[in-house]
């Protein structure tokens, strides 16, 4: 599910599904650069390395949401843009 609302000046955008989820040890590495779940299939690991750093370098913020067998939500949000 995919969703986005405009609260005040800031926007935010919503990415849910209703996957495995992620335990907590999960959780606290997702955000770190090389960090990957596809032992064996490859992956660089680096995609929400960036889109963190690229919410925090706007002064936007990325929270995580994620539940082991309901699923996970990343909710974005950027302040408004200057004049």
């Amino acid at each position: 599910m995919v969703g986005a609302r405009r609260l005040g000046a800031e926007v935010e955008f919503a990415v849910s599904d209703n996957g495995c989820g992620m335990d907590e040890a999960t959780r606290a590495k997702v955000f770190e650069p090389y960090f990957t779940t596809r032992a064996g299939r490859g992956g660089t690991g680096l995609g929400l390395a960036m889109v963190y750093g690229i919410m925090r370098n706007c002064g936007g913020t990325i929270d995580l949401e994620s539940t082991v067998g309901v699923g996970t939500t990343f909710t974005l949000r950027w302040p408004p843009a200057a004049a």
